[in-house]
């Protein structure tokens, strides 16, 4: 049976004790970044242990399923997924919530159905198991000659602050992108806070001179690393700083098996840049399904 919880009903502590169960778990489920995202967050709880979070808001008096920005996908997380576990959770989602637009883990599989439109993003990830000569030589070509060409630039630095790496991205990467949305800037550095509260957090940087030229942050827990936003300047372009800066990650993490999640992308020169450390990529799935009365129905086709 999957039973359904409302806001009020959740036990944080035993959501986040069930996530610690699934193998499949990742930093974006746990109770307290679903608060910061997401405040009055539902759930589905099944009674073999596999849980999914509702991460909702409404608009015009109807209540929908969205992505909140920088979680990159949510889903069912089960400790023993079988082959009808999704259909089931997606089943058992209220019908209250008349649209979906919602991005699933890795783990989930689905099959299209008459209301339900499947396409599939992609994601990069890297294991850290092998010593960082090993992981270095499985880098493309590109890649090492951009790190020899950015050798003699400043070091990377652990010196970056959070209101210095947020003031960069929103003048560089979201300036350059132009799709975040509307508090998604304030949600950014709310979830890095939180991340730095619990020593999740690593932030590195490019300076030139007190200049920062380039940073990304990483996100650490239980065992994956996930690179969740980067923003680089033209001159950190010119230093091949973000070259430098994950290979500075990858450098410092290597052997230990941590698996380095790039948070993937469909652009392919982010995947370019990506793949060309080593990582390989899979695919998750993005749902959207459209129950709306008309005429809102044609407004979300």
């Amino acid at each position: 049976m999957i039973r359904h919880l409302p806001h009020s009903g959740i036990d944080k502590a035993e959501w986040d004790r069930m996530l610690l169960h699934c193998p499949d778990r990742v930093w974006y489920a746990q109770s307290w970044v679903l608060d910061r995202c997401a405040p009055q967050w539902e759930a589905l709880l099944g009674d073999d242990g596999s849980i999914m979070p509702l991460l909702w808001r409404s608009k015009y008096g109807m209540a929908y399923l969205y992505q909140p920005y920088a979680i990159q996908y949510q889903g069912v997380f089960s400790p023993v997924r079988s082959a009808t576990t999704d259909a089931a959770f997606l089943a058992a989602i209220p019908e209250r919530f008349r649209y979906w637009d919602i991005h699933m883990n890795t783990g989930m599989q689905l099959m299209p159905s008459q209301d339900l439109r499947i396409t599939t993003n992609s994601t990069q990830e890297l294991s850290l198991r092998s010593h960082v000569e090993a992981l270095r030589a499985a880098y493309s070509k590109g890649h090492r000659r951009n790190l020899r060409t950015g050798a003699d630039e400043p070091e990377v630095s652990d010196r970056v602050g959070i209101p210095e790496f947020i003031a960069l991205f929103a003048r560089t990467t979201g300036r350059r992108y132009r799709n975040i949305p509307v508090g998604g800037i304030e949600l950014l550095g709310h979830l890095l806070s939180g991340a730095k509260e619990r020593d999740e957090l690593t932030l590195l940087g490019v300076r030139r001179g007190a200049e920062l030229l380039a940073a990304a942050c990483f996100i650490s827990w239980e065992g994956r690393a996930i690179l969740l936003k980067s923003a680089n300047t033209e001159a950190g372009q010119e230093r091949k700083a973000m070259f430098r800066i994950v290979d500075h990650f990858i450098a410092e993490h290597a052997g230990s098996g941590l698996l380095l999640d790039f948070a993937g992308s469909n652009t392919p020169s982010v995947i370019r840049f990506n793949e060309g450390f080593g990582a390989r990529s899979r695919l998750y799935l993005h749902l959207v399904r459209n129950r709306l009365p008309v005429p809102y129905r044609w407004f979300k086709r």
